[in-house]
């Protein structure tokens, strides 16, 4: 990731870098590096990636001005092409990129397909260009202190500048208690800093910044196919590219394989075209998804491995990611950080497949209503959220806001702020590639008709028809059915998994030695609920000095703790939003001043 500090007082940026790189480095694994270019201190630090030794050295012109990438890209249409995603982390692809970003402006990268962040210094204008790619795949953040302007891939970074304030946003935990566990847009848990939306080009000088968008979503042709065959055909072939651009250079490719359709298909192309894949599934062992996951890369002919959720010390291990996901995953999107310290051993690509659902199937898919708006996100009510009718006002809020159809709004208000946490999470340790971004592949399924979207017909009959081995008779977790199963048998499997579960669960009663199957890989409230597990929580959330419960009433949180603990009457992500929110401002001091005192440590 990038980080930096612009201000007409340079004095202090060694030490602010410095400071920065400490708060933000979470591996050993990963590299720093440090320049200061006139006004401008900036910094990258990355994780190495196969035999690239290479100083991240930025690209550089005769009058001062110079170019940084951190990330990579996988193509680029206008400009000739990538041949291979591993040149795209070499000086001569950031020569090449400066030159267009030189020429051009941001527009120049309208088409680079890829998860970056970019920052171009114009030595002439001394002023910085920030830009970022079509999905924010890796967040940037930008705050103005007391002397200049901060901007850093992590919020702790842009609070280690001189003046940033570190004061919550009470308007977080509002919308997060409200939608689904995680904030809306830009908003972080601290007022002081806002995350840069997709497709952004932030100008930063010593005045202060500017923000602008280079492409919207309104470019996109929208479900104006009319040929199923033909945009099937053409799906596929761009599918095997994706996969294949993201499979370049890998030693050990792998992923993090569930029940589901979406990481099922990278399994399914990947094992195509590669040797040696490795699939890490995690949950509690007796679940569904597990065993589902198994199977699928059985048949894959992939090595697989189980790290098991909740196992003891749990808790613990997702309160320490707390600050390195800058608070912005609830307790329940923590279990993906769990895992983490095994996928170096695992693999050094990730093949992600988050969000799959939202890009070829109907997961998100709404026309114009706000009233759809608000069940995608989703809005939950309950004694904390906010009204409906002020619900529903955001909703129109943020489809007006939306550089677009209306049915992007989620790309803009929430997959930044959810789903694309788990992958920036995962980053530092490993190469994370998600084939379902690849640009080439999103724009032809934005073509697909709503009609044949519906109920995720369109993607069931592309992975049904392409991946057999995979698809036609082990069954999809949600369902417990192969895709493309008739309702009647769909009602049967749910009744027969009930059964089943219910003779265990009396056979268990009875003192049977049985393990009765979960029907959720992370069945959250059997274990939060646990007495340490739970004392702890409430402690933190109800805590004498609690920040919600000076925004909502302390009575109204006990109520809602209570409500969950007692009768499961309160959603499991509004109390994970709770602790988390409460657990990150209660430390944040703490934990900037630990990077600080590194900084003083190595110095001496």
């Amino acid at each position: 990731m990038l980080f930096g500090w612009l201000s007409a007082d340079t004095g202090d940026t060694p030490d602010v870098l410095a400071s920065m790189a400490a708060a933000l480095r979470v591996t050993a694994e990963e590299r720093a590096a440090v320049w200061t270019v006139g006004a401008l201190g900036i910094g990258l630090i990355e994780r190495p990636f196969g035999d690239d030794d290479e100083e991240r050295e930025p690209a550089r012109t005769p009058d001062g001005s110079a170019l940084w990438m951190s990330g990579e890209a996988f193509d680029w249409p206008s400009h000739g092409g990538i041949r291979r995603a591993s040149e795209t982390h070499g000086l001569a692809f950031r020569t090449r990129l400066l030159a267009a970003i030189a020429a051009e402006g941001a527009e120049a990268i309208r088409d680079l397909d890829g998860e970056y962040q970019i920052a171009f210094w114009n030595a002439r204008e001394r002023q910085l260009l920030l830009l970022n790619d079509r999905f924010a795949a890796l967040p940037v953040y930008v705050a103005t202190g007391r002397r200049g302007v901060a901007f850093a891939g992590g919020v702790r970074g842009a609070l280690m500048a001189p003046g940033v304030n570190t004061d919550p946003d009470i308007d977080a935990i509002r919308e997060a208690v409200s939608f689904g566990g995680y904030r809306l847009g830009s908003r972080t848990n601290v007022r002081a800093v806002a995350m840069v939306p997709p497709a952004a080009a932030v100008t930063i000088s010593v005045d202060g910044l500017e923000t602008r968008r280079y492409w919207t979503w309104a470019e996109l042709h929208d479900g104006d196919a009319t040929d199923p065959r033909a945009l099937m055909e053409e799906a596929r072939s761009a599918w095997v590219n994706a996969v294949a651009r993201r499979l370049d250079g890998a030693r050990r490719p792998g992923l993090t394989l569930s029940g589901g359709l979406d990481s099922r298909a990278i399994l399914a192309e990947a094992t195509r075209q590669v040797t040696g894949v490795s699939a890490l599934t995690y949950g509690v062992p007796q679940s569904d998804d597990v065993r589902i996951a198994r199977r699928a890369a059985r048949a894959a002919g992939a090595e697989w491995r189980l790290y098991p959720l909740y196992a003891d010390g749990w808790l613990e291990r997702r309160t320490q990611r707390i600050h390195e996901t800058d608070g912005l995953m609830d307790l329940v999107d923590l279990m993906h950080t769990e895992p983490l310290d095994t996928m170096p051993g695992a693999f050094d690509v990730h093949l992600s497949g988050y969000i799959g659902d939202a890009v070829a199937g109907s997961t998100l898919y709404f026309e114009n209503r706000p009233e759809d708006l608000l069940s995608t996100m989703p809005y939950y009510g309950g004694a904390l959220a906010m009204p409906y009718g002020e619900a529903l006002a955001a909703a129109e809020g943020m489809i007006r806001r939306t550089p677009g159809p209306a049915r992007f709004a989620p790309y803009e208000q929430k997959l930044p702020q959810s789903t694309n946490r788990i992958t920036a999470a995962a980053r530092p340790f490993a190469i994370v590639r998600r084939p379902f971004v690849d640009y080439r592949f999103f724009e032809l399924c934005q073509r697909i008709p709503a009609a044949w979207r519906a109920q995720h017909r369109w993607r069931e009959q592309w992975l049904a028809s392409t991946y057999p081995e995979c698809f036609a008779r082990i069954p999809n977790q949600q369902t417990g059915v192969p895709l493309q199963s008739s309702r009647l048998r769909w009602q049967l499997a749910r009744a027969a998994r009930f059964g089943w579960r219910r003779m265990l669960k009396g056979a268990r009663a009875a003192g049977l030695p049985v393990a009765v199957p979960d029907r959720s890989y992370h069945p959250d409230e059997r274990y939060w609920s646990q007495r340490a597990e739970r004392h702890a929580i409430e402690h933190t959330i109800l805590r004498p000095d609690s920040i919600s419960c000076e925004v909502f009433g302390r009575s109204r949180v006990d109520e809602t703790v209570r409500a969950f603990f007692v009768t499961g009457a309160a959603p499991v992500q509004v109390v994970g939003a709770l602790y988390v929110f409460e657990r990150y401002h209660q430390t944040l001091a703490a934990s900037l001043a630990d990077a600080r005192r590194q900084v003083t440590q190595h110095a001496c």
